[in-house]
């Protein structure tokens, strides 16, 4: 009996003790901070999810574009809804139409009249498209141009825009149960919210470095970048929207952020780094990344940096103590890398959307796509007694390479298995630029029957699989050193890059993260380390890539090392009249060249201002290199933003090694002309002498 007693006193201590630990995840979670202000967060911008990042164009007589969504968590039956904003041709006349559909269920339809050339249309949500899952909505556009039997229809004039402000709104789903895995959906920045990456105020480079390249992550992952700002801890008065606290615990000294931190009741560990999600004040998400000391940043922080890591982050705490190595950079890249899902092309939809990705570093030889398809039976050849014929017109599938297409017949496919054609398109050399960036796009023509009197149920489509890839051979980088190629090599996250900081002089910490962000390929942020401009010795320089902020007059390094430098520089200012630019029309400018104290083929890059008054980093500038077309080292900036580079002296040394080359072709041909001539004298000399010492013999028989 006693006995009984006793694990019966155990259980109920047992329950009361785990009661108390969830109040305590619970307390933990929820922050109450007086002494900081808020923004209140409208609750319907809060719930809204944009449809689309950009305008879409369809074009009649017919064409759909089909939207998809998730709902996490049961929701409230009132308040959700889609809504669309439209625009459509002048031109068109009844009955033109566009018609939305939830799950495939008809929902509505809207006639598009001349005398309204932009609508507003707003759709609830059944009760069916609340369900937990994903859904679809679908929206078709049917356009008439002219009225009659037999009238085509298919013109450019003929269209439907949706615009890039429709989204969809969804009531409660914040989740219940707090977890890590919101990042980074949570901490990404709408055009009605900010994101706010809070640093100490004295941060140590450790923390800066971390702190710049998370919100550089979260640039990449927000539909609007510029409203992802990192501040300092004494800056902040009012918190817009959710925020992010990123350092140690001793470098904070504001009360506001240390009171924070103590509501909180975070334990930081001697080693490891805290990732700690919160909420302050029943309205602002926060998440913690705290460590013992900044040195602890290093390999952890990587896991908010990188898609492959951080989808598997899980629970309201977790402490990272390493990281496993990402995997090695291979030839191989699925398209489903660049964000593209299975896509059916039919008569309503015609062509995919353009996707962006990169090549990767150092595999870079003898590209090529495989596409994996499955095509309807409607497109196969036909058999009658007169022979082989086509059913309908010819169907051509063309993909989009940094807009170079190649076409593929999809009549013409045989080979088969299982149903699915396997079709290899060799890359022309070229069409993959020094930057390594691709763009993709994919449409199929003549899926439409062009004879507008010939209509049937004929269903005719073509399947592309998000598992068809593109192939790299691996090859050698280019041994030259061109602003074409950048953000690369600076974005190989398989090597290490260096940012070293000018002496004596601040750098933004919103200006360092647009360079870090214009270093972001593949939904991965690379490996950078911050050094001080005075600190920095040749020794760092081993094996690195480098990249400096500030030319020689802020870079003692540089200064002691001018010789090496391809820009001139005469009492700290470079020359720029030795390239053909106006010195006095100089903003900024930068240039790229071998790193000097290095051996194995590394870069170095320098972004500087011919001025005082302006920022050593602009935005501008960064946006122009990004997409910079010109084989080039040195490239400037105008007070009117304009851009110039050295091409033209690439140009001539391009016309000049073309010129030795025909001239040795030249020289080459007369002197193999000058031998063929001495063999023929030679022979003719030769055929004479035996002629003669003949006709010597004969005449000496005959004596």
């Amino acid at each position: 009996m006693n006995r009984f007693v006793v694990m019966l006193l155990m259980s109920i201590g047992c329950f009361i003790g785990m009661s108390i630990v969830g109040e305590q995840v619970l307390a933990k979670y929820e922050i109450q901070v007086a002494d900081v202000k808020v923004s209140p967060i409208d609750k319907q911008v809060k719930n809204r999810q944009s449809l689309t990042n950009r305008s879409i164009e369809l074009y009649g007589p017919v064409e759909e574009k089909t939207f998809f969504y998730e709902v996490k968590t049961e929701t409230e039956t009132v308040g959700n809804e889609v809504v669309f904003h439209l625009k459509h041709s002048e031109l068109l006349i009844e009955p033109s139409a566009v018609t939305f559909s939830i799950d495939d269920q008809t929902v509505h339809s809207a006639a598009l009249k001349e005398s309204e050339l932009a609508n507003k249309i707003v759709i609830p949500l059944p009760k069916e498209a609340l369900s937990i899952g994903f859904h679809t909505i679908t929206v078709s556009f049917n356009g008439v141009l002219k009225e009659g039997i037999c009238v085509d229809q298919e013109m450019p004039s003929n269209w439907l825009k949706i615009g890039i402000d429709s989204y969809l709104q969804l009531q409660g789903q914040q989740s219940e149960d707090v977890s890590l895995s919101d990042y980074p959906e949570v901490f990404s920045a709408k055009d009605d919210q900010s994101v706010s990456v809070i640093l100490p105020d004295k941060p140590s480079l450790e923390t800066k470095s971390a702190g710049s390249a998370i919100a550089a992550f979260l640039k990449s992952k927000s539909e609007n970048s510029k409203r992802v700002q990192v501040i300092r801890e004494s800056k902040v008065n009012v918190i817009d929207g959710n925020f992010l606290i990123v350092g140690t615990q001793s470098e904070f000294q504001t009360k506001r952020i240390k009171k924070m931190l103590t509501e909180a009741k975070v334990n930081v560990p001697d080693k490891g780094l805290l990732l700690s999600r919160h909420r302050l004040n029943e309205s602002a998400e926060s998440l913690f990344i705290l460590v013992k000391t900044p040195q602890q940043f290093k390999d952890r922080v990587e896991v908010l940096l990188d898609d492959s890591l951080s989808k598997q982050l899980t629970d309201q705490q977790m402490i990272i103590t390493s990281t496993p190595a990402l995997d090695k950079t291979s030839g191989v890249i699925p398209l489903k890398k660049f964000g593209m899902s299975d896509i059916t092309f039919d008569r309503t939809n015609r062509v995919s959307d353009t996707y962006f990705g990169y090549a990767p570093p150092s595999w870079n030889a003898k590209p090529t796509l495989e596409l994996f398809l499955r095509r309807s039976d409607t497109l196969k050849y036909r058999e009658n007694e007169e022979g082989v014929e086509l059913s309908g017109e010819d169907v051509e599938l063309v993909v989009h390479i940094n807009n170079i297409p190649y076409p593929i017949d999809i009549r013409e496919l045989y080979e088969e298995e299982n149903g699915v054609f396997s079709v290899k398109i060799p890359i022309e050399e070229g069409t993959i630029q020094e930057n390594h960036l691709i763009s993709l796009k994919v449409e199929v023509n003549g899926l439409r029957r062009k004879n507008p009197c010939y209509s049937n149920n004929e269903n005719r489509w073509v399947y592309l699989s998000e598992d068809s890839y593109f192939t790299f051979q691996e090859g050698d980088s280019t041994s030259e050193k061109t602003l074409k190629s950048f953000p690369y090599p600076f974005s190989d996250s398989a090597q290490q890059t260096k940012i070293i900081l000018p002496q004596g002089q601040e750098v933004a910490d919103d200006d360092l993260t647009k360079l870090i962000s214009s270093l972001t390929a593949f939904g991965r942020v690379p490996a950078i380390e911050l050094i001080k401009g005075e600190q920095f010795k040749e020794a760092d320089a081993k094996n690195s890539h480098l990249i400096f902020i500030g030319g020689s007059g802020l870079q003692p390094i540089l200064k002691k090392n001018e010789k090496d430098l391809i820009i001139p520089f005469i009492d700290d200012i470079p020359d720029f009249q030795t390239f053909g630019f106006l010195q006095e029309a100089v903003q900024h400018y930068s240039w790229i060249q071998e790193n000097p104290w290095n051996e194995k083929g590394y870069s170095m890059m320098v972004f500087d201002a011919a001025s005082a008054e302006a920022k050593l980093i602009d935005e501008r500038f960064l946006e122009s290199l990004t997409n910079l077309n010109e084989t080039s080292t040195i490239a400037i900036q105008t007070k009117e933003h304009h851009l110039y580079t050295n091409a033209n002296e690439f140009e001539v040394k391009k016309g000049n090694l073309k010129a030795a080359h025909m001239s040795d072709a030249k020289s080459s041909f007369k002197n193999s002309s000058w031998w063929v001539v001495g063999f023929v004298i030679l022979l003719i000399l030769a055929a004479g002498l035996f002629i003669r010492v003949k006709q010597k013999r004969l005449k000496s028989r005959e004596n």
